[in-house]
């Protein structure tokens, strides 16, 4: 029998429209002779909606998300017993259109709601196997402030870096004397837990500390300003496991137009004229919901039309340096599925620094587990494996315990 997988993608995030390149991508390469692939839509407002029509799987109807939400279900996830089924909210005079049993969940989002351990905590209640990393790797992931100080108590160098909140910013000269003081410039500003690259600025002196302060805050209420490298390389490196068992990746080291890798760089820099993957191009070659749409994406969408080089042209030892660092601090995370961490080398020392961690990258890292022989597909099932794997792991814990105390 085939499984019923329910991608997951979108939601309250500034990387809604991220994730939908991603998951659209990954649905059209997930092998239908194997599962019943069932996209569900979570719009920027947390409601999930589906189709029996496949219009889900057309990346033109994103453009205009008011029609494509009247012409879809809203549905919801209900668990009866050890079984977990997606119903309409509003079933309708003949009853529900929508009733489908789910098997395991792919959740393929980004960002702030649905990356960092807040969607993961809720699948995790509905009793689902959910491929990529849990409730707890994700949250500590996605806070890149709570990361370093994980990755720092496992011996692998951080670069250093000072947290702020809101209330810091009303103090924003006092705030600004003691950064200067504990890092000095130039300073990279950041939300402590988007992702690509929104909100993050490069300060060199006290004018610019201070807008890029001013842009970051108004992305989250936690801030993370730390050391700018200034003669520095990214070397990027994917990992696809769990915490027993994980493989590394080739390396890459991605190239921006600008000093930050921005959004434009890693999502708009691959189509014609700089446009986004969003711009007509029919998904499909995969069913949902028993429906069938044809097309293709292509394999140069998403962060796989970034430029770089694949794999980095590295020595051996510094590869082997970053490849032992990536292994560990997915596994020490305990993380699940693929994830992609990212390090800077700051050439004038010669130093490796472990800089960001992505449980979910986009475009699932495929590309670089491409030249090791695991193409798309694979790596899809690979990922499906590991969390059917994890859950029936989990399943055999004992999570109650017999007392007497409401005898």
């Amino acid at each position: 029998m085939k499984l019923n997988v329910a991608v997951v993608f979108g939601g309250k995030s500034t990387e809604h429209e991220v994730s939908v390149i991603s998951a659209l991508q990954a649905i059209e390469n997930l092998d239908t002779d194997k599962y019943n692939v069932i996209p569900i839509y979570m719009d920027k407002e947390g409601d999930f909606y589906a189709s029996t029509e496949g219009i889900l799987l057309d990346a033109k109807n994103y453009r205009d998300i008011s029609k494509l939400l009247n012409e879809c279900k809203n549905i919801e996830f209900v668990k009866i017993k050890n079984r977990t089924f997606i119903r309409e909210v509003d079933k309708g005079f003949f009853g529900y259109k929508i009733n489908i049993e789910i098997d395991v969940v792919f959740p393929i989002v980004h960002g702030t709601n649905v990356e960092d351990g807040n969607l993961q905590g809720f699948l995790h209640t509905l009793n689902l196997p959910i491929v990529g990393p849990d409730t707890l790797s994700a949250a500590i992931s996605m806070d890149k402030f709570v990361m370093k100080e994980y990755v720092k108590a496992m011996g692998i160098p951080v670069i250093k870096a000072v947290r702020i909140d809101k209330n810091d910013f009303k103090n924003i000269d006092v705030t600004i004397e003691m950064l200067e003081k504990e890092i000095g410039y130039p300073m990279i500003v950041k939300p402590v837990n988007l992702g690509s690259s929104i909100g993050i600025k490069k300060a060199k002196d006290r004018d610019g500390l201070k807008d890029a302060m001013s842009l970051a805050f108004s992305f989250a209420y936690i801030v993370l300003v730390e050391k700018a490298i200034v003669n520095m390389r990214e070397i990027n490196c994917a990992v696809l496991g769990d915490k027993f068992d994980a493989m590394t990746s080739v390396l890459e080291e991605p190239f921006g137009s600008d000093e930050i890798l921005s959004f434009a760089d890693k999502y708009m820099s691959g189509g014609k004229g700089g446009k986004n993957k969003l711009s007509g191009t029919k998904f499909g070659g995969t069913k949902a919901l028993g429906e069938k749409s044809g097309g293709n994406i292509g394999s140069k969408s998403g962060m796989a039309s970034l430029k770089r080089k694949i794999p980095a042209d590295i020595d051996e030892t510094k590869a082997k340096e970053i490849k032992e660092y990536a292994l560990k601090i997915f596994k020490y995370l305990g993380c699940s599925g693929v994830a992609r961490i990212d390090f800077i080398i700051d050439k004038d020392e010669n130093a490796v620094y472990a800089n960001e961690i992505n449980p979910i990258p986009g475009s699932l890292s495929f590309y670089l587990f491409e030249p090791m022989g695991i193409k798309y597909k694979e790596l899809l099932d690979k990922l499906i494996d590991i969390a059917i794997k994890s859950f029936r792991d989990m399943d055999r814990l004992n999570f109650t315990f017999d007392n007497n105390l409401l005898r």
